[in-house]
């Protein structure tokens, strides 16, 4: 790894930290308020998501009114760079359907 390319994965990393760090990665009201949501919404997980289990996602995915929970098989907490081809394949088809 490059030193420019470390400085930038040391400064995504400090960035996560200084916006997600109190409460810790997550918004207690969040859950409280995902039943508001009246746009055609897909909750995209990784199968093998082991930072937020899938069973996470379907959680705040049951929240949402008409949400499709949809699990892309064989990828962890970024299925958009561990299965591009079937994360977009999956956008794809929910937009035709939409």
């Amino acid at each position: 790894m490059s030193d420019d390319d470390a400085l930038v994965m040391f400064r995504n990393a400090e960035s996560t930290a200084l916006f997600a760090w109190s409460p810790y990665m997550h918004n207690p009201k969040l859950s409280s308020r995902l039943h508001r949501i009246r746009v055609p919404t897909m909750v995209l997980w990784g199968a093998s998501d082991r930072i937020a289990s899938p069973a996470y996602g379907r959680a705040y995915s049951d929240k949402i009114p008409g949400a499709r929970f949809v699990e892309i098989a064989a990828a962890g907490h970024y299925p958009h760079l561990e299965q591009p081809e079937a994360f977009a394949r999956e956008i794809v088809e929910f937009i035709g359907s939409n």
